[in-house]
């Protein structure tokens, strides 16, 4: 099945840099698929709640544990610790996990899963726990399996039953996986009254367990491009402002798509339906986009929504403010030349780090034309996916995976377990983490030598394109590696070129950062690589970053 069983303990701190459920969630996946123990404390510690698990996080827990067998510490509501031990024992590839039960339908064979959440708690979270773990654990197999789950399908901050269905899994399927068809048995809401969906999922069986690498990027993200794009649009809301809606939204998208976008030639599609209460309006908004007429390869899609979660004072009122806020929202999206969108880009960072390759997704730019910052959640994802399993993503958002499903890393290899554990072996990786640092530093160009050269050789630290944020969280990351003393004298070297210009443009957050890295006295520089990396990485925890 692709797992490598490990003992060591891996330990997060539960407020880093986003500090929700995200972190739980894709910890305890990667954790049910590599085996590794993990450790969470101050679980959600960044929510002004008072964090700790809820109902979802408690049913993505259990579900999780059952099946990989772990021992769990901790599994109850409103716990901000928690230790997830799968089971170390070597399984035959034959073996099915015990979360899933053989039936059978219409004369084949079925596994069913099911996860019940107990609340109105978002499915469309919990979906992200588990449906990676499915999709990479079981297979290969001869037979598909049904996914049912019970809980919210609309609701506040999480990803609806139409995000999923409309961008998640037509990603998914583009990305290599098989194509998963969804049923909405009925909607679960967390406004107007809490209620509990239901939907299903039928994923068919996969040949390989291994995920290739992929690509959601331009050819040239320089050129000038016009994609052709489509617009769909689902409207659920009371009945009664469905033909208001119909009038208002038509104007927004025209003025901010085109005049080509007219309901009449097919470029705009409405779709609306009753939510059966007057407080339930959501809509989603979705623009297909193909670099050519007849590639299907070539086309994407990037999507905005909102379910509303204001006060309602006026039908009419809050059906127009929706279609504009969301129509230039989207439109923003588009114009920033992504290949996903913000909300998708944290959800595809876990399987980056499990697929077979470098895969790469382009982030597009911000209004200056710089590389869009990733969100709090993508850096929590990537955050994870190192900590967990030794990955490493750059600014345009490239990944190495690690092939999962193929022939794992030996144990001893340079993929080590444990947060700040990033150990260097040997000469050959030590090389290629000096070249990833010359990725974190911009120009001008710097040449370093050392007085090693058969060791280190000479690096021209010469690459564009990285915010100094991202050039000093780098530098934090190779100061915890074995050869610390090393790679610090070579990046306070490095920095110490810059002068004040670094203390001057960093965010003002990482001015003592600055200072460490070169541009204060000596004594300042002569701080160690530990302390640097942790001021830096508590900063980051913060939720202010």
């Amino acid at each position: 099945m692709g797992r490598k069983n490990r003992s060591t303990l891996v330990e997060l701190d539960g407020r880093t840099l986003e500090g929700g459920g995200q972190l739980l969630r894709n910890s305890l996946c990667l954790s049910a698929l590599t085996g590794t123990p993990v450790q969470i404390h101050h679980i959600r510690g960044n929510r002004s709640s008072g964090g700790g698990l809820k109902a979802q996080h408690l049913a993505c827990v259990n579900w999780l544990a059952h099946a990989c067998n772990a021992k769990v510490k901790g599994a109850e509501k409103g716990s901000t610790t928690l230790t997830f031990e799968p089971d170390d024992s070597d399984k035959p590839h034959s073996d099915v996990s015990p979360a899933f039960k053989k039936t059978t339908s219409n004369g084949e064979i079925v596994y069913l899963a099911r996860l019940d959440i107990g609340t109105a708690g978002a499915t469309g979270l919990a979906l992200q726990a588990i449906l990676p773990y499915i999709l990479f654990s079981r297979f290969p197999s001869d037979h598909p399996t049904r996914l049912t789950l019970t809980g919210g399908t609309n609701v506040s901050g999480s990803p609806s039953y139409e995000y999923i269905t409309q961008i998640l899994l037509p990603t998914l399927h583009s990305i290599g996986f098989p194509e998963i068809k969804p049923q909405l048995k009925r909607r679960g809401w967390s406004q107007g009254g809490s209620s509990i969906g239901e939907i299903s999922f039928d994923i068919p069986a996969r040949p390989s367990p291994v995920l290739s690498a992929f690509t959601r990027r331009p050819e040239n993200t320089r050129a000038k491009r016009s994609p052709r794009t489509h617009l769909q649009v689902t409207f659920i809301a009371p009945a009664s402002v469905h033909d208001h809606f119909r009038t208002v939204l038509p104007p927004v998208v025209k003025y901010h798509f085109g005049d080509e976008f007219i309901v009449d030639n097919g470029n705009l599609n409405i779709k609306c339906e009753g939510s059966l209460h007057e407080r339930r309006f959501y809509i989603i908004i979705v623009a297909t986009m193909s670099e050519s007429a007849s590639a299907s390869s070539d086309t994407y899609k990037l999507a905005r929504d909102w379910l509303y979660d204001r006060k309602i004072r006026s039908l009419e009122r809050t059906t127009t403010e929706m279609a504009e806020a969301v129509t230039n929202s989207l439109a923003t999206e588009v114009e920033s030349g992504a290949y996903v969108d913000e909300h998708l880009r944290d959800q595809l960072i876990i399987f980056q780090a499990l697929a077979k390759g470098t895969s790469e997704i382009y982030p597009g730019v911000d209004e200056d034309g710089e590389l869009r910052e990733p969100s709090l959640h993508t850096r929590t994802a990537e955050w994870v996916a190192k900590q967990m399993l030794g990955v490493k993503f750059n600014a345009e958002s490239a990944c190495e995976g690690l092939a999962y499903g193929a022939e794992m890393p030996d144990a001893g290899s340079s993929i080590t377990q444990g947060q700040g554990s990033k150990a260097v072996k040997d000469e050959d990786a030590l090389k290629d983490r000096l070249q990833d640092l010359s990725l974190a530093l911009a120009s001008p160009s710097l040449r370093l030598s050392r007085a090693n050269p058969a060791a280190i050789g000479e690096y021209d630290l010469s690459l564009d394109g990285w915010s100094k944020d991202n050039r000093l969280r780098m530098v934090a990351e190779l100061s915890m590696d074995d050869r610390s003393g090393l790679v610090g004298d070579m990046v306070g070297d490095a920095m110490a070129e810059r002068g004040r210009e670094c203390e001057r443009d960093v965010d003002p957050r990482y001015s003592d950062v600055g200072k460490m890295t070169g541009c204060g006295s000596v004594e300042e520089k002569a701080m160690s690589n530990a302390t640097l990396a942790d001021r830096l990485d508590c900063d980051l925890r913060s939720g202010d970053a």
